[in-house]
């Protein structure tokens, strides 16, 4: 092993020996000088001490600084000091300081003549440190040394930082002159491979330290002293970032400044803005990138790992850290910069204070919004509002603050309201801004201020899109409040391209709530999930994408639905969107509420609360709760629906359609525990109110059936039940919907015994094909026990057990302990033996040639051509297929399907 390694030296061999090579010849009595040169942290340091401590022969060492140029011969003083120079020496010495005109040159030759005294016997080494930083007389004495080295023992090494763009100094001057003068360099690391664990590591340590010795040692020290990373990288530590600081303060004094507006504004800084903001010309920022970029500090003027930039900023104190960042933001700001690159420097200064800053905060606002990044629209909003010193700005900026707040949190939005109503009653808010405001003001109870607000909007000249959405947004979700037209209205199939999201939306679940279910209306609510997003609108946020979901649900396109809500619901769990959690899964909860997943329906409803707490939810609240009292309610966990309802809701929840999902569920809960006139009550109830607003349609909430199921189980007016359940089929009409089949069940309730099981029978295919599992199950109960009434006992206990599987799948408990209690043994006539119900029996005659088809290998188009119906129909039964047969892909379908391929023909 060389002696550098032996010294603990790295890549150093050839610089030793150098040293050694001149010690040689200043021994002989031939003295020589030593320039060690590099960057700095290069390791020029490390080599003048150690060579020194090695070399064998007497070593004194001086360390020079900018702090102390000032101090007349102080390296001088450091030589002498340790070499017991006479007492004459400190006194010549003392008076060269002293000499207000600076030493004489007989001084300086006199204190060479001392030394030279000393070192005629002793070999002497001299090592000076940062020679750059000497103070100007000891300066003059090393050049008086230099001339005069060729006849003693001594070997005199400095060191020095190199700087690319440096002045050549009187130094170097002499240096050059001289034969017995060579110059050392000390360039960055080639190579660290036998300092690290794994090559891997070793080319990290090279990326991140360019070759700096020091910053090299400093990685090694982290992996010693840190917890390793769980990838198995090279750790970033603290050593790390004190190394590279001390690095820049080591340096030339104009680098450190530069550093630090490089790290402010970032790698696409220009010269010029770097050299404004650290207050340098641009030659001198020039030099300090050429600096750091020869040390390994930065790589093509830029720092190598975000950890660098990090440890510059906090090496700065929070005062000096505002001021940079404020003087960022008023250089780009200068530049004309876009507002999305000058309000972040703004936030990071925590200012305010100036007009020109309110546009800027608002502009870069918009664009947080348009980005779904809405905790940073809401901080540069408060922030334009706080620096916005003009009234009717300050109101609009705080409507829109109402407005974007609703998107993350509504109730703190309704928090704000207080201070926004004033503004709109003083006329200091826009007709737009005043608009915007009506649903957070509904959505938190506030009826009296919202019809202020519209009355105003109504009452001006201006019109368009904005009034016509609020209108029908009022028609379909607080009808009290909604403008009634003079006569009956046009139904409407569409709207025009150029409508915004919330416009589209609306239309399609007014025209859904109006006039039932029709392929327009879902065609034109799929056409907003596709297109809008939260950000397409500053006023209404996701509210657009669930007005069209709850559109599809009340059409009952329940796949389709649940299809979106997925989707949306990734989107938002991504974006961390929680507003948009809530909606989206109170939207999945009600769609697997009417498919009959109760589990699923009620985890999902949970989710929706825990997004979003019951006071966010406002008026609401109807929903998700509505949805868990239900889906409770069915799976026999009375109690717990019990505890919802004991949660205080709104009054003005009542006067919307929120409360109609609420009042339905809380009659069910009723119904199943015996309070058959309470729940008659809920039902009745809903039943007016919705043919009172004119949105009498089955798909909200079915509450004739739900009536008519009151009266049969209440046992007192079957004529009035039959009554309810003959005009709720009347108002379906032919077309197929999971209503018509809960009408066909309890319909099947009022006929003679005989008639019930085709009826039933009827119901069943019609629940089965619109896949609501909780209520076929129902039908295969009642269907179960007519056939017991007709002495029909094999028949009825296989149709039971076909009913408790299907019951069980929903986790309806209480069903299924209904159907078979404790599981015990089927009556005489029943099979000795129960055997599993084969998954494949739960499907539908049309499922099972689907599904049959789909297994050996047919495209749906083909499936669709050969069967007759359509590709979407064919989407729907495959969809449910998969999950009866809990199968995620078709090539996971069972092969017994191939059996029913015959079926198919």
């Amino acid at each position: 092993m060389t002696k550098a390694r032996l010294a603990g030296l790295i890549e150093r061999d050839d610089q030793w020996a150098a040293l050694e090579t001149l010690l040689t010849d200043s021994l002989s009595g031939s003295g020589r000088v030593a320039l060690l040169t590099g960057p700095v942290a290069s390791g020029k340091t490390e080599l003048l001490h150690a060579f020194g401590e090695a070399c064998g022969v007497s070593f004194v060492k001086a360390t020079c600084s900018a702090f102390e140029r000032d101090l007349p011969f102080g390296v001088v003083g450091q030589i002498f000091h340790p070499l017991d120079a006479p007492a004459e020496v400190g006194e010549l010495l003392d008076a060269a300081a002293r000499s207000a005109d600076g030493p004489s040159a007989r001084q300086l030759h006199a204190l060479c003549i001392a030394l030279m005294d000393l070192t005629a016997e002793t070999p002497l080494v001299i090592g000076i440190d940062d020679v750059q930083h000497a103070d100007s007389s000891s300066l003059h004495w090393l050049l008086y040394l230099i001339r005069r080295l060729g006849q003693v023992k001594v070997l005199l090494m400095l060191s020095e930082t190199a700087s690319p763009r440096a002045a050549h100094t009187a130094l170097h001057t002499e240096l050059l002159r001289h034969p017995h003068c060579r110059d050392v360099s000390l360039a960055p690391l080639g190579s660290v491979e036998d300092l690290f664990e794994t090559a891997m590591h070793a080319s990290e340590a090279m990326s991140l330290s360019g070759g700096n010795p020091l910053l090299v040692r400093s990685l090694l020290d982290d992996q010693r002293l840190c917890k390793p990373r769980d990838d198995g990288g090279l750790v970033i530590g603290p050593s790390y970032r004190r190394a590279l600081v001390s690095c820049l303060h080591r340096s030339d004094h104009h680098v450190l400044p530069v550093a630090r507006a490089l790290a402010v504004t970032g790698d696409g800084a220009t010269r010029e803005s770097l050299g404004r903001l650290a207050r340098v010309d641009v030659e001198t920022v020039d030099s300090a990138l050429d600096v750091m970029n020869e040390a390994g500090l930065l790589s093509d003027g830029w720092f190598r790992d975000p950890a660098a930039r990090g440890a510059v900023l906090d090496d700065l104190s929070a005062q000096d850290r505002k001021e940079m960042y404020l003087g960022a933001a008023l250089l780009l700001h200068d530049e004309g910069a876009p507002a999305t690159e000058v309000a972040p420097y703004l936030v990071m200064a925590d200012h305010s204070e100036n007009p020109w800053m309110v546009p800027v905060f608002e502009e870069a606002a918009e664009h947080a919004l348009r980005d779904e990044q809405i905790d940073t629209a809401l901080r540069y909003l408060e922030l334009a509002h706080r620096a916005c010193v003009e009234v009717h700005g300050r109101a609009a900026i705080a409507a829109k603050l109402v407005r974007v707040e609703w998107r993350v949190n509504p109730s703190a939005a309704g928090r704000r309201l207080g201070t926004v109503v004033p503004a709109m009653r003083a006329g200091q808010l826009s007709d737009r801004d005043v608009n915007s405001l009506v649903q957070p003001m509904l959505w938190n109870c506030q009826v009296d201020e919202a019809t202020e607000a519209l009355e105003r909007v109504r009452r001006s000249a201006a019109s368009g899109s904005g009034l016509r959405a609020m209108e029908l947004w009022l028609a379909c979700s607080h009808p009290t409040l909604a403008r009634r037209p003079s006569s009956e209205p046009v139904k409407t199939r569409t709207v025009s391209l150029t409508s915004g999201p919330m416009l589209k939306a609306v239309t399609a679940l007014a025209n859904v709530l109006t006039y039932g279910a029709s392929d327009a209306s879902a065609t034109d609510a799929e056409h907003v999930l596709q297109a809008a997003r939260p950000s397409d609108s500053g006023s209404w946020g996701p509210e657009s994408a669930m007005l069209a979901l709850q559109a599809l649900v009340y059409a009952d396109r329940l796949d389709v639905a649940a299809q979106w809500c997925d989707r949306l619901l990734e989107e938002a769990r991504v974006k961390n969107l929680g507003v948009a959690r809530a909606f989206f899964s109170c939207v999945r909860a009600e769609v697997s509420l009417r498919r009959g997943d109760l589990s699923t329906a009620f985890e999902h409803a949970q989710n929706a609360l825990d997004f979003m707490p019951a006071g966010g939810w406002g008026v609401a609240l109807g929903m998700p709760l509505g949805i868990l009292i239900n889906a409770a309610t069915k799976m026999g966990r009375h109690e717990d629906a019990a505890s919802f309802l004991e949660q205080p809701v709104p009054e003005a929840m009542f006067q919307s359609r929120y409360g109609l999902h609420y009042l339905y569920a809380r009659g069910h809960h009723y119904l199943a525990t015996s309070r058959h006139y309470a729940a008659l009550a809920d039902f009745l109830s809903c039943g007016e109110l919705m043919t009172s607003w004119g949105v009498d349609q089955p798909g909200v909430v079915p509450w004739r059936t739900s009536a008519a199921e009151a009266w049969l189980l209440h046992g007192a007016n079957r004529d009035e039940a039959k009554r309810l359940i003959n005009e709720q089929l009347a108002r379906l009409g032919p077309e197929g919907s999971r209503t018509r089949g809960v009408a066909l069940r309890l319909l099947a309730a009022t006929n003679q015994p005989h008639n019930r099981p085709q009826l039933l029978q009827d119901a069943v295919v019609v629940l089965e094909e619109y896949g609501d599992q909780y209520e076929l199950a129902r039908a295969l109960a009642d269907l179960s026990k007519a056939h017991q009434a007709l002495r029909e006992h094999r028949r009825a206990w296989t149709v039971a057990r076909r009913a408790w599987h299907v019951a069980n799948v929903c986790d309806a408990a209480e069903l299924c302990e209904e159907l078979l209690p404790s599981r015990g043994k089927p009556d005489e006539d029943a099979p000795a033996e129960e055997k599993p119900v084969d998954p494949i029996a739960t499907l539908t005659d049309a499922e099972r040639r689907v599904a049959a088809l789909a297994a050996v290998g047919y495209t749906n188009r083909e499936i669709a051509s050969k069967l007759y119906i359509t590709p979407s129909t064919i989407e729907q039964h495959l969809t449910r297929v998969y999950r009866k047969l809990n199968v995620k892909y078709r090539k996971d379908l069972p092969a017994d399907l191939h059996s029913y391929l015959p079926s198919t023909a």
